[in-house]
């Protein structure tokens, strides 16, 4: 976990031993389980530091620190919502995945590295929309090339909270999405979306963070 501490520190995030130890538990049961059924791909498997823990720490500077309430839709394995509740313990966060396998996954791996304040709703996005509990619930909604910024606007609108963002993890072609995004933004209550280059020191992976602030 070398690497990953030195990369963390990159990104102005400190790593303590108890958290790298934490993402050492998360790569071997990520390992153990992709073994058998399809968490991952074969070809970030080779590399889960950069390609999925370093990726997903890439978000923090964006949501800041303290009690912050997320949900991470379309979460998979985890991702990103796991390796920033790591790395910000107060973080509460709801990951939302529809794969029952991946539940299985995410459940087990919260109760391995004890995280508290991390639910799992075994649901579709959708399905929550109509139920008033979770309008305007989260500080921050989360999702990590699962979904296109069309599609996630409306979802913003409904659980964030005023002020609250929404932030889109992205590779880096993606000209035409950003300005269909862009296009819609006003009408579901965001002023303006704004993207970002993001560089991984200790690699060649580029991508672009999206966030947009819920104005109304």
């Amino acid at each position: 976990m070398r690497n990953l501490e030195q990369s963390a520190k990159i990104l102005g995030i400190v790593l303590s031993a108890r958290q790298l130890e934490q993402f050492d538990v998360y790569q071997q049961e990520l390992l153990r389980w992709n073994a058998k059924i399809n968490l991952i791909s074969e070809k970030s498997a080779q590399d889960i530091i950069s390609r999925h823990f370093l990726d997903s720490l890439t978000a923090l500077k964006f949501i800041g620190s303290g009690n912050i309430r997320l949900i991470d839709i379309g979460c998979g394995a985890g991702f990103p919502g796991i390796p920033l509740k790591i790395a910000s313990p107060a973080l509460q966060l709801y990951l939302l995945e529809t794969n029952r396998k991946k539940v299985s996954f995410l459940k087990h791996i919260i109760r391995v590295l004890n995280l508290p304040d991390t639910v799992v709703l075994h649901e579709r996005v959708e399905n929550l929309l109509p139920i008033f509990q979770w309008k305007d619930f989260f500080d921050v909604l989360i999702s990590r090339a699962a979904f296109k910024l069309p599609e996630m606007l409306p979802w913003g609108s409904f659980f964030l909270r005023p002020g609250g963002k929404l932030i889109a993890l992205k590779g880096k072609d993606i000209a035409a999405e950003f300005s269909a995004g862009t296009a819609v933004a006003q009408h579901h209550g965001f002023s303006k979306l704004f993207q970002y280059d993001i560089i991984q020191e200790t690699s060649l992976i580029t991508r672009k963070i999206i966030v947009g602030e819920k104005t109304k």
